[in-house]
Parts: structure tokens; sequence; C-alpha cells
């Protein structure tokens, strides 16, 4: 979260010195390496009979407490034994702040809805339920796992009005070394929801008593709300649990004509790790490694994980995981001499709760190499040297003339197109590679098609697919008015106008890539404040959004933060899909 961001890639590198590759016969050759994270799904709900009925509303949202829209639930009704209840006729309502009613359908043993654009529910039903739990599921899709809540049913004399609690603003990461946190809970009173003499009813947002507890079901803190129905708290962070992932959870327990209300908030509590010596340095050879101790803390104790680098003059020269608390180093450089060498140890985090500290500067005492070894790396240098000037030759000029020919390697040009490198071997194809235009990497089964103007069928007058070195070759006769058109699997299609018979090379980018380009370039289309420093990130967007209230811009943004970081490919499809619902210019206005 806050802080960590800069530390991804240093960590890469220093987990790549821990890990080994795995065997060959783990995975079978060629096989992409696929890896399924699904994010979580959470449903927050109330429930009341009254007299002449009963109503269920709620929300479902993820981890980051972006609402899942379009998510289905079942809802059964079941005893405290768990036995089935029998459900009367509902009907939808309007969800807190919708402009409809979500259409509901009965299932063979319960109710069937679909949240609205917002992740909200509502229904109705037409007779009293008491002494029952209404259970609520989520099964959960491609991006999302499943959800379950129990929401117990409360008897109410007479009908009450729906509360909704929000955080205002939203909170995702609280700092453990500070002393408290300042949260803000926002109290919003329903009326269109009552019913009865709770419609008429006055209904007052202040002195309403709003508690505060975490994943564990601790009470963190308890404050009455103002007359704006904000209730303010500072909570004590030395209540919480350790750094790691967890759940704030705001609770208003009702009142005579309240509904009572709850929201939960996911966050992460982070502290920062500072890095010790647990003993002097012994002197040592640099060149056999010189064995480092490393006392890993934070203001709530030791840290369990994570890794350790030293660094010499910004280049890494060992790296040790976090255990317990500790990390032993083992730094190995060269030293032409005895005395200190300066070092550096940072702390690389492999998670988000963890923040580094400043670098902690030691200097390493190294042992000088003894006279012996002196005198024999001096012969071996003699000795190489002689064998090179005996053996030297100028290189005859037809062999530098043909490396001249040969085809010099370029840096993957970061953009798709078609450049060509060479003529072709024969006058009526086209030869060369297709590779990912950011890394290079060659991609195989990309389809190359050569298609001309026609008026009846395709227009395909050559087709050919790449090998897995991303290989092709292609034959058809070179006409003026053709298009050469390439797509594959994972990355995005680019067609231009055919060039002439040639060797090419074929860059595409991926499709998670376009579909963050097309958000990067909407938001600087946009202006502030969707263009976020330095460069604008879905989640960014999606943020400014909800603040401004433009649920269109906020569900695309949505989209496309799962599209680009899911575990899910991108297909041609999604590509199109989010294509199309990107947000006109000038359609929503910015309303507070």
């Amino acid at each position: 979260m806050q802080g960590s961001g800069r530390c991804w890639p240093g960590a890469l590198v220093a987990v790549s010195l821990l890990v080994a590759t795995p065997s060959a016969h783990a995975q079978p050759q060629g096989a992409p390496l696929r890896i399924h994270v699904r994010g979580s799904a959470q449903i927050d709900a109330v429930a009341w009979t009254e007299p002449d009925g009963f109503v269920v509303r709620g929300g479902v949202v993820d981890d980051a407490r972006s609402a899942l829209a379009g998510a289905p639930l079942s809802i059964q009704a079941i005893t405290v034994g768990g036995a089935p209840v029998a459900l009367p006729i509902a009907e939808g309502c309007a969800a807190d702040g919708a402009a409809r009613a979500r259409e509901l359908r009965a299932s063979r043993d319960g109710y069937v809805i679909v949240t609205d654009e917002r992740g909200a529910f509502c229904l109705r039903g037409r007779a009293p339920l008491a002494n029952a739990t209404l259970r609520i599921r989520f099964a959960g899709g491609k991006l999302h796992g499943a959800a379950e809540a129990r929401i117990p049913v409360e008897a109410l004399a007479a009908p009450l009005s729906p509360v909704i609690l929000r955080f205002d603003p939203p909170l995702d990461a609280i700092d453990l070394d500070r002393q408290s946190e300042a949260v803000t809970v926002a109290l919003r009173i329903d009326r269109s929801g009552a019913r009865g003499p709770a419609r008429g009813a006055p209904l007052e947002r202040e002195r309403l008593t709003i508690a505060i507890e975490d994943e564990r079901g601790v009470k963190l803190a308890e404050a009455a709300t103002g007359g704006d129905g904000r209730a303010r708290f500072e909570l004590d962070t030395g209540r919480l649990d350790r750094p790691g992932r967890g759940v704030l959870r705001a609770r208003f327990d009702g009142g005579a004509t309240l509904a009572k209300a709850s929201v939960t908030q996911a966050i992460v509590r982070h502290a920062q790790v500072t890095l010790a010596l647990s003993r002097p340095l012994a002197p040592a050879r640099a060149q056999e490694g010189v064995p480092i101790d490393v006392e890993v803390s934070s203001s709530r104790g030791p840290v369990d994980d994570g890794v350790v680098e030293a660094l010499r003059a910004g280049e890494p020269v060992g790296a040790a995981a976090v255990t317990s608390g500790k990390a032993r180093v083992i730094a190995a450089f060269t030293a032409e001499r005895e005395g200190t060498v300066p070092l550096a140890l940072r702390y690389v985090p492999a998670a988000p709760y963890w923040l580094p500290g400043p670098e902690l500067a030691i200097d390493v005492p190294v042992a000088g190499p003894g006279v012996w070894r002196q005198i024999a790396l001096g012969a071996i240098v003699l000795a190489v040297a002689g064998w090179v000037l005996g053996g030297w030759r100028r290189a005859p000029k037809r062999a530098a003339a043909e490396r001249a020919k040969e085809p010099k390697t370029e840096a993957p040009p970061g953009r798709a197109g078609v450049r060509i490198t060479g003529p072709s071997e024969r006058a009526t194809g086209w030869r060369g590679a297709v590779a990912d235009a950011h890394d290079g990497t060659p991609i195989a089964r990309a389809e190359l098609t050569i298609v001309v103007p026609a008026f009846d069928g395709s227009g395909v007058v050559a087709r050919a697919t790449t090998d897995d070195a991303g290989e092709f070759a292609i034959e058809a006769e070179h006409r003026s008015d053709a298009k050469l058109v390439v797509r594959a699997p994972t990355h995005s299609g680019h067609e231009q106008a055919l060039p002439p018979p040639s060797t090419l090379a074929i860059a595409l980018v991926t499709r998670r890539r376009a579909v963050l380009d097309r958000l990067v370039r909407w938001a600087r289309r946009q202006g502030a404040p969707f263009e976020g420093p330095p460069e604008p990130t879905p989640g960014h967007v999606r943020r400014v959004a909800s603040r401004v209230q433009q649920h269109d811009v906020e569900r695309w943004a949505t989209r496309i933060e799962h599209a680009a970081f899911g575990p899910a490919p991108v297909d041609e499809r999604i590509e199109e899909d989010l294509g199309a619902e990107e947000p006109k210019p000038g359609v929503s206005q910015l309303t507070p």
C-alpha cells in the first residue's frame, strides 16, 4: 500500500537470488505458467421483520471495497437448528440510493436477486418472518471467490427507516507506528425506505452511537454522531493486531425508529522495519563471503518475512530471507587490499504491510589476500596475457565484412508495428518473426493474414501462423491495396498496409497493456482530478470517480483493473467491450 510500491522491483531481484529454478519435469516444455488469483467478496446486510412483512437490504463488495455490480445472490431462510423455513412472496425494493428496484425471482427454496450498479440489493416480503436467519450466498466468479453471510431477522413492533453507514473518507491503511488514527463514519437515513409511522416521524442523526470493531470482534472505539451525522474516532493503534490484512467494522445497533446497520472496510495494518547488526563484524576474505547477522524488527516486534539485501555502490552483493526477526547475509565482493569496505543493508518487503526503513550503513572489515595467493593470481594473469598476445592476428577483411552484414539486435520498440529488416529471399513472399513489443519474447501461434478488398467473401488471400520461435513465412502476390492483419491469443491485434515482399519484424502489445494504455490516454485527456501523478492508474481513476459520483467511469476503471491485474486472460471480446464502454468526454459532469 502506501510507501511500498517502490520496493517491489528490488524484491523480485532479491527473491531470484533465493529461489531455485524449478525442475524441467515440473511443467511440460513450452506450456505457459498460469497463476490464478481471485479476490475475496464480502456481503454486508441487515434484516428485520415488521407486523406486515420483512425487509432485507445490503451490498456486496470486494476486498478493495469496490462494489460488485451484477452479482447474483441466493437468499434462503433457516431456523437456529439449520432447518429450512418457507419464505413468503416478496418483491424487490430500491436499494440505498438506487433509482429503481431490482428484479427479484423466486427459486426452489428461496429468492434470487442481482445487485445493482452500486453492488446493493433490497427485497421486501409480504408477510412477517420471525425466529429465522437469512442465509445470503454469492457463488463467486472468475475474479472473486464465493461468499456467504448469515443475517438474523430482528423482530420489530413497527416499521423502521433504513440506515446507511460508510467510512468517510474510505480508509485502506493504518500506520501502526502512529499512536492513533483518525477515522470518520458517516450515517445517513434513507427516508424513502421507511413505511408506516416511520415515514412521517422526525428522524435525527445527532447523538446516535456507532461502534468500531476489528476482524477479531474486539471493540476498538465508540462515538456519538454530531449534527452532520458523522461520528469521529481516534483509534488507539496499540489495540490493533500485528501488521497484516484486516477489517474495520462500523456498527449501529438501531433504535425505536431506525434499523440496525453495519459497514465493513478492508484495511492493511503496516509498520516500518528497522535493521541492526546482531553482533560486531569479524574480518573475513571478501571473495569467500562476509557473514553479516542482522536483527530485523519493528514497533510490533520481530519481522517474519521479506529479504535483507547487502549493497555495494548500489549493486547487490548478497541477500538473505528473514526468519523470526533474523537474517544472515553472506556478502561476496572483490577487495584489492586489507581494510574496510562500506556496504549498505536494506529491507525488501514480501508483503505490503511491512514498510522498509532507512538503509543501514556499515563498514565491513576485510582481510587482504595472502602473499602466495597474490603470486598465483599474478602468474595466471601473465600466462593468459602471453597466450592472447601469441595467438592474436588481424581479422580477415572478408570475415569482418560478413560480420558487418549480420543483422544487429535492436531493443523492443515498446509499441505495436511492422518494421522491414531486410529483403526477402523470394520476390513474392514475406519472412520474419512476431515478438512482444516490450520484452521481445517470441509470440507463438500468432496468425498473419493478407486481406484485399472483396465484394463477397472474406478477401483473405494468404494466411500463416507463427511457430514456437515466433517465426513465419507467407506467400502471396503483392498488391498495393492489400492489408496485413496480425492477431495473437494474448496480444492486441494490429493491421496496416501490406509492405513489399521483405523480411519483417512485427511487434504486438499484450491486451493487458493495451487496456491500461487506453485508460491512461483517457485520463490524460480528461485532466485533473483523473490525471494523477506520475501516471494515472485504474485504482486512482476508480477512487476519483467514486468520490465525484461518476459511476460509469468507476465501473469502467474497475473492469480495466480486473482485466489488467486479474488472473483471467484478456481475450479479444473483453478488449472490445472495454473499448466500447470507454466514457465519452464531456458526458459526465463532476458532481461532489
